[in-house]
């Protein structure tokens, strides 16, 4: 498993798209693209990365549901991130990021809610610090 940096990620998604790396305007629309490529975390905002202490399995989840999973060492699109395959994960505990997304800590990591299907209910559990 190969692990992609936020840094380089947003370095090729900046020269995919011909933008300069920099904090978007103010009038800038906000992205549609997943957090893992998300220009709402630009550089020079720093991302709250963190562990709950939620560690332990509350519910099953599936990540095929929306495309490639990426995971995260934290509940923010800036904070590193790897690819996670199509799998079944251990979801621990849910928690809304101070942007309004919702995020799940796995045994993968934190993954962005839509990434995820949730086959057997919901998980029960909030994270916290």
């Amino acid at each position: 498993m190969q692990k992609m940096k936020r840094g380089a990620l947003a370095i090729g998604t900046a020269i995919a798209f011909g933008v300069a790396l920099g904090a978007a305007p103010a009038s800038a629309a906000p992205s549609t693209r997943s957090p893992a490529v998300s220009f709402s975390d630009a550089p020079g905002i720093t991302a709250d990365c963190w562990t709950p202490r939620e560690r332990t399995h509350n519910q099953h989840a599936h990540t095929g549901g929306a495309g490639q999973a990426v995971s995260h060492n934290g509940p923010y699109g800036a904070c590193d991130s790897y690819e996670v395959p199509v799998a079944w994960v251990s979801v621990s505990c849910k928690y809304t990021n101070s942007y309004g997304n919702q995020w799940y800590y796995t045994d993968w990591g934190w993954i962005y809610a839509n990434y995820l299907s949730f086959p057997y209910g919901g998980v029960t559990k909030t994270c916290t610090r």
